[in-house]
């Protein structure tokens, strides 16, 4: 087979970088006979791309954007047609700078009938072969990682490596600013007879926030009607909007979901802690076909099965630097404010 490894190591072991950073590593290439060879390349990618359907019409939408295409040479030939790579153990050191306008990887957690979506970047190193492969021969290298052979017989290895755009809370006015929201709800008996209102107040003292900061989800509810609440659920949710030129589809998943029994709405003001995971960051910048926001969501659940749910949603903004000198308050002086 002659090719006994071939890998990637960059240089930043975690392999997170930002945009308009250098991104720096190795090709490590051990082959235990010589190879003849047309040349060796890396070729560096990143992309967004979508796809989803329309189970009403059986009908596929799909977007895609590129922001970074490179293909960078390790051994040219120097004009002739092919080389040869003496057997040993080879070290082929690259690096290139990333744009600066680009968006933040991204992975979709989608259900199957639904589709896609996500942002990628990633290097492969290819050795390209100097003829088709005419045998049963196969490319399969007995290595960890992940290698494949190409259908033209070529030698590849793909390693990913994970963008993260800088969306800074402190450049975003309403990130620090509080955010409310009141909905009242009409309880019917028999009859049709009103019997009175269930009022919903929720409350966040701060609209921004950063992976390991805790929301504090304030929630007053007011029972003045003969129904039996009988409790509620607070949602993390994230809401990625998918646009083509003609059709735009919104993908909703539970981050965190926190429930509580009805008759604990009969004391005191609730305060539910939440805290934010590892996502990526609001608005995904500089990326035109996918958006992404995220709100939490207060739902209250009372003993008036056949009427609609009372529903209270409220906007956040997540970002990855956070608001300087903010502080998150306890939860009695939260009481204590609102009583």
């Amino acid at each position: 087979m002659g090719i006994e490894s071939l890998s990637i190591e960059l240089d930043n072991s975690d392999g997170i970088y930002f945009p308009g950073q250098e991104v720096s590593g190795v090709v490590h290439i051990s082959n235990l006979s010589s190879k003849i060879l047309k040349g060796i390349y890396l070729e560096c990618q990143g992309y967004a791309k979508f796809c989803f359907n329309e189970l009403s019409s059986e009908t596929y939408y799909s977007s895609e954007e590129t922001y970074l295409d490179l293909k960078i040479p390790l051994i040219t030939n120097e004009e002739r047609e092919r080389f040869e790579l003496v057997s040993g153990i080879h070290q082929f050191p690259f690096s290139f700078i990333l744009p600066t306008k680009i968006p933040s990887s991204f992975q979709t957690e989608m259900l199957a009938k639904f589709g896609y979506g996500h942002v990628r970047y990633s290097i492969k190193v290819v050795l390209k072969r100097s003829s088709r492969q005419i045998n049963s021969e196969t490319c399969r290298i007995p290595f960890t990682g992940v290698l494949k052979p190409s259908w033209k017989p070529n030698y590849e290895y793909v390693i990913s490596f994970t963008v993260r755009t800088i969306v800074d809370l402190n450049a975003i006015p309403k990130a620090a600013m509080p955010t409310q929201s009141i909905k009242a709800k009409p309880v019917f008996r028999w009859l049709c007879c009103r019997s009175g209102l269930i009022t919903v107040k929720v409350y966040l003292h701060r609209t921004g926030y950063v992976a390991g900061e805790t929301i504090l989800l304030h929630a007053d509810v007011d029972n003045q009607s003969q129904t039996t609440l009988l409790g509620s659920t607070v949602s993390l949710i994230e809401s990625v909007d998918f646009h083509t030129h003609n059709k735009s589809k919104t993908y909703e998943r539970v981050l965190f979901e926190q429930k509580r029994r009805g008759s604990e709405f009969q004391d005191a003001l609730q305060v539910f802690p939440i805290v934010v995971p590892s996502v990526t960051p609001s608005y995904l910048q500089f990326c035109e076909i996918i958006d992404i926001s995220y709100k939490v969501e207060f739902r209250l659940v009372d003993s008036e099965a056949l009427a609609s749910k009372l529903v209270v949603p409220l906007d956040i903004l997540i970002g990855n630097v956070p608001l300087r000198q903010q502080m998150n308050p306890t939860y009695n002086s939260v009481a204590e404010t609102y009583q």
